[in-house]
């Protein structure tokens, strides 16, 4: 049963990897930006519907494990977010949105984001495809729990700052700061977790 298992997580994988190829090819050929996000979107949403289906490839936990909810969860709270950033890029380039509203639906679609997985970091289950997904994390499941704690605890104090600096700095880099810091950060510490756990 193990061998079965493994080989149909493997030629899953492969053709998730391979359509992945395949889009990416694709969408090179077409200049509609609306059309090549569409077809990324298609494939986004393919893949999340196929992996909340299989959700025990993700994991390699039995299909009873609780834990297995909050990664069906998340799967799901990707799908949503897919589907509005789909809404909002297709809105964007039709020209519906003003500056503004622009600015104020990326940034609720950032601190939504956050929140959420702030919120259920410190709950996902450790493995090698969902969450935090760096070569001291997925090595060792105790730095896998301290980089996910640090992620939860984190996610709500760099929210606020990013809602506070929303009026006074250019949104895509405050964007691009505020995430870089909520992965830089547990990260680092976990890294440092790392190091002293297996230092010789």
């Amino acid at each position: 049963r193990k061998k079965v298992k493994a080989m149909k997580k493997n030629s899953s994988s492969f053709f998730l990897y391979f359509s992945a190829i395949i889009i990416m090819i694709i969408t090179a050929f077409f200049q509609n930006k609306v059309i090549s996000s569409i077809l990324v979107l298609t494939f986004l949403l393919g893949a999340a519907t196929f992996l909340l289906k299989n959700k025990t490839f993700l994991t390699s936990l039995p299909e009873d494990n609780p834990k297995n909810k909050t990664v069906k969860k998340t799967l799901i709270f990707c799908i949503i977010i897919i589907l509005f950033g789909g809404v909002g890029i297709v809105l964007s380039e039709q020209n519906l949105f003003t500056e503004v509203t622009e600015k104020i639906y990326a940034s609720g679609l950032v601190v939504i984001i956050m929140v959420w997985f702030g919120n259920i970091a410190g709950k996902l289950p450790f493995n090698r495809n969902l969450g935090l997904r760096l070569p001291w994390t997925i090595a060792d499941e105790e730095t896998w729990i301290v980089a996910h704690r640090i992620l939860e605890y984190s996610a709500l104090p760099l929210v606020v700052i990013y809602i506070a600096l929303i009026p006074f700095v250019n949104n895509r880099t405050l964007t691009m700061i505020v995430l870089l810091c909520w992965i830089a950060l547990p990260g680092f510490f976990s890294y440092l977790f790392y190091r002293k756990k297996f230092k010789k």
